[in-house]
């Protein structure tokens, strides 16, 4: 009672006081909004971290568009070569490394093509270019690193680290927008990235790198007639785009002729000769269809042949 009497009959204010507090209400309201900028203003993100999104990017790019097919091929070629656990755990460690670093190189450098195609993942495409500086440092850092140890390690193994680097570079940079070159360059970028997982300069190991080299020409060829479109919206000359689909798949089946002769007549392995099934398949089925065909058919013959060599088998 006692209060609401005293409420009632005056609130002791002073007139100006109501201007007063609408003034503090308004300065509050702007010191919230500042404070709700700060909090929805990206974070700076520590070099570690963006290395990290930067590379694990890359590698799971790949790996989604079931890429990076070397992992698998020179974990194979160093179970068949009865390697010891010490050397296979470092070589594949190599291989998983230049994986990392070349697919990278290539995100690098084709960063802008990435982000005005529409069938690339373009929010990888853009934190790459927020953040060049830092990948350009990784790709020194991380290959001069690479080449330090292998150097120690293995020359053998560093030779192929030093053309996959190189062929990576040239291929992408320049070697991808000639015709045939594109083919050629993969062809040598193949042997490149499976070098490290052959004894030491082994003739055995080169003559089976070789038929890594084939293939790898092969599916750059069915690659680039699946990025027919973008690589010709972008300005891209690949062989498929100067020549057309028809011509592109004949290069393929020539390759495939090529790739069975060798298999069964340099390297002696009669299952060679179904590295020809290819050729019936149909070009008008979806790219993507037939790339994983001939990746079935291929992983097949490659497989007989590693079983054959790892039970004690002649390479030729």
């Amino acid at each position: 009672m006692p209060r609401c009497g005293i409420g009632s009959r005056s609130t002791g204010r002073h007139p100006d006081d109501g201007v007063r507090i609408a003034a503090r209400g308004q300065g509050t309201d702007k010191i919230m909004s500042r404070l709700d900028a700060i909090e929805l203003r990206p974070r700076r993100e520590g070099i570690l971290r963006v290395s990290y999104r930067l590379l694990s990017g890359t590698i799971l790019d790949r790996l989604r568009r079931l890429e990076a097919n070397s992992l698998i091929t020179n974990f194979t070629l160093l179970l068949a070569f009865r390697f010891g656990l010490l050397d296979l755990s470092i070589r594949l460690g190599v291989t998983f490394l230049l994986n990392v670093f070349v697919y990278f190189i290539n995100d690098f450098i084709d960063v802008q093509i990435d982000l005005a195609s529409g069938t690339k993942d373009r929010a990888k495409a853009l934190y790459l270019q927020e953040h060049r500086r830092t990948a350009f440092a990784l790709i020194a850092c991380g290959s001069a690193g690479l080449l330090l140890l292998t150097l120690f390690y293995s020359r053998s193994v560093c030779f192929g680290v030093v053309l996959a680097l190189l062929t990576t570079f040239l291929y992408t940079d320049y070697f991808k927008n000639i015709p045939f070159l594109d083919i050629a360059g993969c062809f040598v970028w193949g042997i490149a990235m499976a070098w490290p997982a052959i004894p030491d300069f082994s003739w055995e190991g080169i003559r089976l790198v070789l038929l890594i080299g084939i293939f790898a020409a092969c599916f750059e060829v069915v690659q680039c007639v699946k990025d027919f479109d973008s690589d010709r919206a972008s300005g891209l000359r690949t062989t498929p785009v100067v020549l057309g689909i028809p011509k592109a798949f004949l290069i393929a089946r020539s390759l495939y002729v090529l790739s069975a002769i060798y298999t069964v007549l340099v390297l002696g392995q009669i299952q060679g000769a179904a590295l020809l099934l290819p050729i019936l398949f149909s070009t008008k089925q979806k790219a993507e269809s037939y790339w994983l065909k001939l990746r079935l058919v291929f992983g097949a013959v490659w497989l007989l042949i590693m079983a054959r060599l790892f039970f004690g088998g002649q390479i030729g």
